[in-house]
């Protein structure tokens, strides 16, 4: 693989990461004044839209077809679906120092996954580069201090599984990413992921008394919806169609 085409994976990867790890602390302060499942039903009607008109407008109709969303349509339930709402749920009863830590093992579980179905093979240089990443977000999360409270269990068990969700839904679209591109599975994955989560949050987002929430929650609220998944999903599907 030549470095001119690795290149830009590796910067669109660094920028989603980045994203995806302010979005701890924005979406706990989301959570603040917003139910957990009315952020996750706002947050897959944005992106449900979004990844649709896109993909109506790179491809038309065609995009749209039965044997790519029968594909895809399994991605997006784990991935997509599944992984928000655990994620939301687990950030609402965990600290973000626990989310963060439980997250970052995301690589573990992906590495582990990917050799278990033969995708690739466990290198000395991975499995160090893997333990440095996750010893320095652990050594952040120590110097701010981690509370063992038997109350963050339930947290953290909803973040483990919302991380274990997404790590198989990197794996198990691998070869669909191959055979569409990234852009038609990413998009062909959140039509089916986005409306089950709607679906569970619509009760949740029409109690939500909206008037009454502040600008700092709706301008973080924009920021989930825009940054950690909009630009972020986008960005990280493009680096794994170029790399490992």
């Amino acid at each position: 693989m030549s470095s001119d085409r690795a290149r830009p994976a590796y910067v669109a990867v660094l920028t989603a990461t980045l994203l995806w790890g302010a979005n701890y602390s924005i979406a706990k302060r989301v959570l603040v004044e917003i139910d957990p499942l009315a952020v996750a039903c706002v947050r897959a009607a944005a992106a449900g839209l979004f990844f649709t008109l896109l993909l109506l407008a790179r491809q038309g109709f065609a995009g749209l077809s039965w044997s790519g969303l029968r594909r895809a349509a399994p991605l997006g339930l784990m991935g997509i679906a599944l992984n928000q709402i655990l994620f939301i749920e687990g950030l609402s009863r965990t600290s973000a120092a626990h989310s963060g830590i439980l997250i970052a093992m995301l690589p573990v579980h992906v590495l582990l996954l990917s050799v278990l179905f033969g995708q690739e093979t466990l290198t000395l240089p991975k499995a160090a580069g893997i333990l440095i990443a996750l010893s320095g977000v652990t050594l952040v999360a120590l110097e701010k201090g981690i509370d063992f409270h038997a109350g963050y269990l339930k947290g953290d068990l909803l973040t483990l599984c919302a991380g274990l969700a997404f790590a198989g839904y990197t794996v198990a679209g691998k070869p669909v990413r191959r055979d569409l591109g990234p852009l038609r599975t990413t998009s062909l994955a959140v039509v089916p992921g986005s409306p089950a989560q709607v679906i569970a949050g619509f009760g949740p987002a029409v109690r939500t008394d909206w008037s009454g929430v502040s600008n700092v929650a709706l301008g973080c609220l924009a920021a989930v919806v825009l940054l950690a998944t909009i630009v972020a999903y986008s960005l990280y599907y493009f680096a794994i169609s170029r790399i490992d």
